[in-house]
């Protein structure tokens, strides 16, 4: 059953979306400036593969209201929310799919709670490793770009999709991501950047599974294996054809996840 309700989280009312299942949990982080939308088709896909699934609108994004002090440039801080609507929703050692700065946001989870996460599938996640030059300016008004936000998300969200997805599909995904707030992925952007837990990765002890696409135009996959290649036990796979968001452009991707979760349990890394 599909549920879809506001919480009162730190003050603010935040909009989850949850899907009930027989199976484990999975709590789907979206990437910078979007919101749960990104997961409109792999939720209900999971559900009917028998996964609880939650869905949830980081502050400012989607349908959230934006966090108390304005918008956000630390992923830290969006891992303790993440942290505390776990909490709130009693969420017991959750699987954690996350892309983006969702995917780096998950990994941040796993460093904290070691033994309460069941799995961690972090597609593109760079901002682990903190900026490889000096440190970035936080955003100001010139950062929204030129002619607009909305071109530049359109045009970049159409040039980051895989050469596999068809020019429809990547259209309409397009599409879909030109509902931002340029103040929020901006702080989005400057916190993936400047977001460094190097030191912290050795604590994950659940199993990850590290995935890019090939044709990754934000992020180039060398700098993801690097993010694999620190956290002990990791997975690290070369997704050919795909781009930034597999998730979207993956027909079957709740089955592959599926997949990389019997992957785990087969391997019988220790989770606790």
């Amino acid at each position: 059953m599909h549920n879809a309700d506001y919480l009162d989280l730190d003050g603010r009312l935040a909009f989850v979306e949850t899907w009930a299942g027989a199976g484990p949990t999975v709590l789907c982080i979206h990437t910078a400036g979007q919101s749960g939308v990104q997961y409109r088709q792999v939720a209900p896909d999971l559900a009917e593969l028998g996964y609880s699934v939650v869905v949830a609108d980081l502050p400012g994004h989607g349908r959230s209201e934006p966090a108390a002090d304005g918008p956000i440039s630390s992923l830290s801080w969006y891992a303790g929310w993440c942290t505390r609507l776990m909490a709130a929703l009693r969420l017991e050692r959750p699987y954690l799919l996350g892309c983006s700065i969702g995917g780096s946001i998950a990994l941040d989870i796993a460093t904290r709670m070691p033994g309460h996460v069941s799995g961690v599938v972090a597609l593109d996640p760079s901002g682990v490793l903190g900026p490889d030059g000096p440190t970035p300016s936080p955003p100001v008004l010139e950062d929204s770009w030129s002619p607009s936000m909305r071109d530049r998300t359109y045009l970049g969200t159409i040039e980051a999709c895989g050469r596999s997805v068809p020019a429809e599909r990547a259209e309409l995904i397009a599409l879909m991501h030109c509902r931002e707030d340029w103040h929020i992925t901006v702080s989005d952007i400057h916190g993936a950047v400047t977001h460094d837990i190097r030191a912290e990765l050795t604590k994950i002890i659940c199993p990850v599974r590290v995935l890019t696409g090939e044709d990754d135009f934000f992020v180039p996959p060398s700098r993801v294996r690097r993010v694999a290649d620190l956290i002990p036990h990791a997975i690290f796979e070369l997704m050919p054809g795909i781009g930034h968001y597999p998730m979207e452009e993956i027909p079957d991707f709740a089955r592959r996840f599926d997949g990389w979760v019997r992957d785990f349990d087969a391997a019988g890394v220790a989770a606790s």
